[in-house]
């Protein structure tokens, strides 16, 4: 039946004009403006402007890209592109928006069946001001947060993809396969990936704070501000370890160092299993 469903398609794709004859009745008006074949496949675009006072903004998806931005303006914007092989891919994805009183949640949305894996959804997200808290979650691609205003919480998250945001007072940045880049500054972050490098800036850290930094292959390469205050523990199995700040050592060997920046008020944690590791002195 699989294999009966594809052909078809692929006849349709090749007739083209027969095909668009077919979708030209009354009820199919601007179907040709928003969906057209691209690179053998269709692709539809839409913009929505969510109004209300949100506090909080959830995007999920499974296998496209997901963009968030700051912007003027009020409400939240959402700029969605789905992509599918076929129509009958197409009709069978959405694109489902809920207010839930302060928090708006944007996600992928599926009908269960064997076109699932035939289409996906990614996002462009413009966020006001007032958002204090963001998540995002893929599971098969990257995500990309890019100035938005400082002090947000984020929680970012994808399975097989890259992870970049910019100035996060909490941070959680997750990766299975893929990089993590981030600025931070604030009380908490947490940065991990299984195969992927690790970069970033940290502008500040709260008195109390923890930074937690971890990857199984690959390097970390971090920039801390001068003031930093805190206990540090650099360890890598495999790869050097470096650390340009005034430090008191406790322990220090080619691929581990541990020890206290100041009076050790925060607390600095970066392991790695293949790759050298560096925190400089920005």
């Amino acid at each position: 039946m699989v294999l009966v469903v594809v052909i078809a398609a692929i006849a349709l794709v090749v007739r083209g004009r027969g095909f668009s004859h077919q979708w030209d009745g009354p009820d199919m008006k601007g179907f040709w403006n928003e969906r057209q074949f691209h690179h053998g496949g269709l692709r539809e675009e839409k913009d929505q402007q969510i109004a209300g006072d949100f506090t909080a903004v959830e995007i999920r998806n499974i296998a496209g890209e997901i963009t968030i931005h700051g912007g003027g303006g009020n409400g939240v914007g959402v700029h969605s592109v789905k992509t599918a092989m076929f129509p009958a891919a197409m009709e069978n994805l959405g694109v489902g928006i809920e207010k839930r009183g302060n928090r708006l949640v944007i996600e992928e949305q599926h009908t269960a069946g064997f076109v699932m894996s035939a289409g996906t959804v990614s996002f462009d997200i413009t966020l006001p001001k007032g958002v204090t808290i963001l998540e995002a979650h893929s599971v098969s691609g990257s995500v990309t947060v890019r100035d938005v205003p400082a002090g947000m919480d984020q929680t970012l998250s994808t399975i097989s993809g890259s992870i970049s945001t910019s100035l996060a007072r909490n941070l959680e940045a997750s990766s299975t396969s893929g990089s993590v880049q981030f600025v931070f500054g604030g009380n908490r972050l947490d940065a991990h990936t299984v195969s992927g490098s690790i970069e970033g800036q940290v502008q500040s850290l709260d008195r109390g704070g923890s930074i937690s930094m971890r990857t199984v292959s690959g390097s970390v390469d971090v920039g801390a501000f001068p003031g930093l205050d805190a206990s540090v523990s650099l360890q890598s199995v495999s790869g050097g370890v470096s650390c340009d700040f005034p430090l008191t050592a406790t322990q220090q060997r080619r691929n581990s160092l541990e020890g206290m920046i100041g009076t050790g008020a925060g607390r600095v944690e970066v392991t790695t299993t293949s790759g050298p590791i560096t925190v400089r002195r920005m």
